[in-house]
């Protein structure tokens, strides 16, 4: 799926936009909202973003577990079990110790990123602190020139940011556009 940012300063035009996006079959679940007064968001009865959505939680926990799947690994790897990995009942014990890890460091990365912006929308911050919002609409790939033009042509306080997938990437950097 594509992930369209649009910005505006205007929420009345974000909410006209919620509803002729939900006439052509967009779904609340795929129409998000994220600004910095939350409370008028929920007055224009947008739907907000997740805070999966707004933080790096996702992003942070899978460098987590790939960073603590290897470490498992090579802690096992210099352990004196590993000579009778397949051998014994050792080999259990190496598969739960790179698990537990792997777990861990998803715990870790996870926290760090309960305090991190989402990578995805921190080249929108201060855009954000400004005062306007920040409009998310996921759409299959054939139907993206669709929602784009209706935007465009109807919504003229509405204006494109960016575009990118729903895919969070672990070791992707902020893109500017």
């Amino acid at each position: 799926m594509k992930r369209l940012y649009y910005l505006t300063d205007n929420i009345a035009a974000a909410e006209q936009l919620s509803e002729r996006l939900s006439y052509e079959g967009i779904t609340n679940w795929n129409f998000h909202v994220l600004g910095k007064d939350k409370a008028n968001i929920v007055k224009h009865h947008l739907h907000g973003t997740t805070p999966l959505q707004e933080l790096d939680i996702i992003r942070s926990g899978e460098r987590g577990a790939i960073v603590g799947f290897v470490a498992g690994v090579l802690f096992i790897a210099a352990t004196p079990m590993a000579d009778n990995f397949v051998q014994d009942v050792h080999g259990l014990w190496s598969v739960a110790g790179v698990g537990f890890f792997a777990l861990f460091g998803a715990w870790v990365g996870g926290l760090i990123g309960v305090s991190t912006e989402n990578y995805k929308i921190a080249k929108f911050h201060n855009h954000i602190e400004a005062g306007q919002y920040l409009l998310l609409i996921d759409v299959d790939a054939k139907r993206k020139p669709h929602i784009e033009s209706i935007v465009d042509e109807q919504f003229v306080s509405i204006w494109k940011a960016g575009e990118d997938t729903t895919f969070i990437h672990p070791f992707q950097t902020t893109k500017t556009y």
